[in-house]
C-alpha cells in the first residue's frame, strides 16, 4: 500500500510556522500562527490558500526592557469578530494582542512560558498557558484588556474587570511539553476543566470552576506530557501521549487502558476529537511522521503521514469542504493538509 500523501501543501511568509491554533471568523477557518520572529504573526485562509502577515506592537513595559518579541507558543480566540491571539516564549512572558491592529491588550508578564492553548468552556474561550519547569497553569480571559493609559480616567474604563481579577491560575497542575498539547482542556459533564501532570506526577483532571481536583490516573512506565479530551463511546476520556506511547484513560475510574505503541520518533504533539462518530487522535513526533488512531477499536488508521522532514509542531483536527482532515507544521516544513484515512 502506498503512503497517503498530503492534499494542500501551503508555505507561509516567513517559511514555516512555530505554533498555531484554528478560529472560524466569519463562517472561514482561519490557521493563526507564529514563525517566531520579532514582532511577528500570521493568518492563513486554506480555502483560498491566503497568507497574511501581522506585525505586532512591542509588548514590554518599557522600550529599555528589549525590542524583541519571542512568540514561539501562540492561542487563538475570536474576540467581538476580532481576533485575539495570547503567548510568548522561553525569554518572554505571557501577553495578548488584537491580531489586526497589533495592539498590545496585556504587557507581558515577567518571566518566559512554555505552551499556549485555546480552551472552549461552553459559551466562553479561555487561554491557557503552559510554564515547563514550574508547577503552575494560567488561565486568561481574552475578552479582557488592560486599560490604555490615555484612556485611564475614563469612567467608563473604570467598570471594566481587569484581566488579573479574571486570572485563574492552578498550582496543583504542571506542563511538561512546548506543544500546544501541553494541556487539555474541554468540558466534562457541565465541569470546566483542564487536565496536565501533577506537581507530585500523575495526570490530574482538574475542575477550574470549584478549584478542586475531578480525577487522577497514576503513572505509566513512560512520562505522559502531551493530553487531549474525547468522546469514547459516549463518554469524556483523557488521551495523553508520551515518548513512543498513546494511551486513554476513564476520568470515572481513574484507569488508563492498553497504551498504543506509536511507529514512529518520540511523540512531540497530540490532537483528538470525534469524527464521524469515531473516537480520532493524532500524533505528531520528532521525525516528522503523523499517525491517526481509532480510539474505540484501538488501532492505527491507514499508513502514517510521511512527507514532514523535520520535528511536527502541531497537528489539530478540524473540517475543511466538509471533509475532516488534519492540519500539521513540522520545523522548517510548510504547513500541510492531510485527508483523515476514514
Amino acid at each position: 500500500m502506498s503512503e497517503p500523501g498530503s492534499i494542500i501543501v501551503s508555505s507561509p511568509p516567513r517559511g514555516w510556522i512555530r505554533d498555531f491554533d484554528l478560529v472560524v471568523l466569519d463562517g472561514r477557518l482561519v490557521l493563526v500562527g507564529t514563525p517566531d520572529r520579532s514582532h511577528r504573526a500570521c493568518t492563513w485562509d486554506p480555502m483560498a490558500d491566503r497568507w497574511t502577515e501581522h506585525r505586532l506592537d512591542n509588548p514590554w513595559l518599557e522600550e529599555s526592557d528589549g525590542d524583541y518579541t519571542e512568540l514561539w507558543a501562540l492561542g487563538a480566540a475570536v474576540v467581538d469578530g476580532r481576533i485575539v491571539i495570547g503567548g510568548g516564549g522561553d525569554h518572554q512572558g505571557f501577553a495578548m494582542w488584537d491580531l489586526e491592529t497589533g495592539q498590545v491588550r496585556l504587557s507581558a508578564q515577567e518571566g518566559g512560558m512554555g505552551s499556549a492553548v485555546r480552551a472552549d468552556f461552553g459559551g466562553r474561550s479561555m487561554l491557557v498557558v503552559g510554564f515547563p519547569g514550574t508547577w503552575s497553569l494560567q488561565l486568561w480571559d481574552p475578552s479582557v484588556a488592560e486599560p490604555d493609559d490615555d484612556d485611564a480616567s475614563d469612567d467608563s474604563e473604570l467598570d471594566q474587570p481587569s484581566p488579573y481579577d479574571l486570572l485563574v491560575e492552578v498550582e496543583e497542575l504542571c506542563s511538561q511539553s512546548y506543544a500546544s498539547s501541553a494541556v487539555a482542556a474541554g468540558m466534562l459533564g457541565d465541569r470546566p476543566v483542564v487536565v496536565a501532570g501533577g506537581n507530585d506526577g500523575g495526570v490530574l483532571v482538574w475542575d477550574i470552576d470549584e478549584q478542586c481536583l475531578l480525577a487522577e490516573f497514576d503513572d505509566l512506565d513512560q512520562e505522559l506530557c502531551d493530553f487531549a479530551l474525547a468522546a469514547v463511546d459516549g463518554r469524556t476520556h483523557v488521551v495523553a501521549a508520551g515518548e513512543h506511547s498513546l494511551v486513554r484513560g476513564d476520568p470515572e475510574t481513574g484507569k488508563w487502558a492498553e497504551p498504543f505503541t506509536v511507529p514512529s520518533g518520540r511523540i512531540s504533539c497530540l490532537d483528538a476529537g470525534t469524527v464521524n462518530d469515531r473516537a480520532i487522535a493524532v500524533t505528531g513526533a520528532e521525525d516528522g511522521t503523523i499517525c491517526v488512531w481509532d480510539l474505540t477499536q484501538h488501532r492505527l488508521l491507514g499508513q502514517p503521514f510521511r512527507e514532514h522532514s523535520g520535528e511536527v509542531y502541531g497537528v489539530r483536527l478540524t473540517d475543511l469542504k466538509h471533509r475532516p482532515v488534519v492540519i500539521s507544521t513540522a520545523h522548517g516544513d510548510s504547513v500541510r493538509v492531510w485527508e483523515l484515512p476514514l
